[in-house]
């Protein structure tokens, strides 16, 4: 009889993506508010490097410095009305737009769907609005945050 197969690596749980949303701090008291129609999410991590690299080295050295959360990004369904959309004070104190077009730093938090609501939070701005619009789709916008100061991680 040939002998089971060696298993090479755990195979763990995941999470879903189902259920996760992205939030701003909004409004006077201050609250989260649920940014309407997030269809995808991108979250980079990443550290600078320096070459280190010693004169008589054969190959290059790099050494981690500052740690950056780079640009995030997010694609939307449009809505020019929805409040979280809007470049205009309406509501919850102006959209994405809105915090574009004033370069208006916020705290933004992604909630992940777990048991404990895990977040990612961080300063950031709104630096780009991408508008998509073609026969037979609906609208779309794609949406660059940079972060700008520590986030605080899961």
């Amino acid at each position: 009889m040939p002998a089971p197969p060696v298993q090479t690596s755990a195979v763990g749980a995941y999470l879903p993506v189902e259920g996760a949303y992205l939030q701003l701090l909004t409004g006077s008291p201050a609250t989260f508010t649920t940014i309407c129609n997030v269809a995808d999410w991108t979250e980079p991590l990443k550290a600078d490097t320096v070459d280190v690299t010693n004169f008589g080295d054969l190959w290059h050295r790099r050494a981690p410095t500052l740690l950056d959360m780079g640009k995030l990004s997010l694609k939307i369904w449009w809505v020019p009305t929805e409040p979280t959309h809007e470049n205009q004070v309406d509501g919850i104190g102006g959209g994405l737009r809105y915090m574009l077009l004033n370069r208006l730093l916020g705290t933004w938090k992604i909630v992940y769907p777990d048991a404990s609501s895990s977040a990612d939070a961080f300063p950031a701005y709104v630096t780009g609005f991408s508008l998509t619009g073609k026969v037979g789709a609906a609208w779309e916008a794609t949406v660059e945050l940079s972060n700008s100061g520590a986030p605080t991680l899961v």
